[in-house]
């Protein structure tokens, strides 16, 4: 019960801030402009009516195409909105979290209830994905009832997105932890974190361009030093093509009408759409297991520390 308290104590913590309101706002103008859309046989109306331009795109015989529709939605609304964008703004919220509970007094209040210290540590840990699981749960299911109720495109595997979008969070905000209980510094807590997501990404971009050109890897020792640092590093963008397979959604390519295609590449393309159906196509277990298991060991490292420290 005493760690349940915590966790909520936490929760209402990150609650009172502006940036956790600023965020379900953005939530709810996402959804509304969203609603602004709407997809009838062989064209697009924009405003319920007031603009519309013809297009077969996102639409067949059978009606909306659900694929496009979420692929749409997966690749550049969640990706950006829910993914850079909110995580970024979670990551900022509760990254003063342990910093303010290691000041000069703080802790003693705490510490006065019958409380182990690794039992404050997870309390303030776990509140931080209540916080995420709460906007993650506005964003998905506004957005859910939007591409269902308006679009007629009913799509229950994005509901997975949910647990996605906390997975992802928890890969970052290990690392803020981590930092925060060694510098006691909110700033750093956000940057270095950030900075974090920036080499996670790079590594795995470059193991991807590995696979987008191939004549790359001739280059034997840099190609598997970048799978290796591929598999060791939380794969973050996995989560994307997580969302998009459990969606029914197809590669970023296949949300490209054709006329903007014949611009590109065709075998680039090609190969592009290859490269991100093999990710898609990874065992989940493995992807996120190998993550979790990076989580685990900076968790660690920061609850022993947050022990060990003087206050």
């Amino acid at each position: 019960m005493q760690l349940w308290a915590l966790i909520v104590d936490s929760f209402r913590e990150s609650r009172d801030r502006k940036i956790f309101w600023v965020m379900a706002a953005i939530s709810v103008l996402i959804a509304g402009g969203m609603s602004c859309f709407g997809f009838e046989p062989g064209r697009v109306v924009i405003l319920f009516g007031a603009w519309e331009f013809e297009t077969d795109f996102f639409t067949s015989a059978d009606g909306v195409r659900a694929d496009l529709i979420a692929g749409m939605v997966v690749h550049v609304i969640m990706d950006y909105v829910l993914g850079w964008v909110g995580v970024t703004l979670a990551l900022i919220a509760t990254a003063g979290f342990f910093p303010a509970l290691m000041e000069r007094g703080a802790l003693e209040v705490v510490l006065s209830k019958p409380l182990a210290r690794w039992q404050v540590f997870l309390g303030k840990y776990l509140g931080s994905m209540v916080f995420i699981l709460v906007q993650a749960t506005l964003f998905v299911l506004l957005t859910f009832l939007v591409m269902g109720l308006r679009w007629g495109a009913w799509l229950p595997g994005y509901l997975w997105t949910i647990p996605l979008a906390i997975v992802l969070f928890s890969y970052l905000y290990c690392v803020s932890v981590l930092v925060a209980v060694c510098l006691r510094s909110t700033v750093a807590a956000v940057l270095l974190s950030l900075g974090a997501w920036v080499i996670f990404f790079g590594i795995q971009t470059t193991a991807d361009l590995f696979e987008l050109y191939p004549t790359w890897q001739e280059q034997r020792g840099a190609y598997q030093a970048a799978r290796v640092a591929r598999w060791a590093v939380p794969k973050t963008q996995d989560i994307t093509y997580l969302a998009a397979k459990w969606s029914g959604a197809g590669s970023s390519a296949d949300i490209m009408p054709e006329p903007e295609m014949e611009y590109e590449d065709a075998e680039l393309v090609d190969r592009a759409r290859d490269v991100e159906l093999r990710r898609m196509a990874v065992n989940p277990l493995f992807t996120i297991g190998s993550s979790l298991l990076f989580e685990l060991v900076i968790v660690l490292l920061a609850m022993w520390k947050f022990a060990r420290s003087d206050y």
